[in-house]
């Protein structure tokens, strides 16, 4: 994902998550804000190593 820009990582990562919550894989909203919040990690770069 390296050429992409933020916006558009984090529109993949919340498309990703909205494909989780279709197949029924959370069980709680708090799952669902758990998972956005880490795709937001993600799109971010935040947890790539430096």
């Amino acid at each position: 994902m390296a050429d992409l820009n933020f916006n558009d990582r984090l529109y993949m990562e919340g498309e990703a998550v909205y494909a989780s919550i279709e197949r029924g894989d959370y069980s709680s909203p708090q799952q669902v804000e758990a998972a956005l919040m880490d795709g937001h990690v993600r799109a971010s770069g935040d947890d790539e190593p430096k």
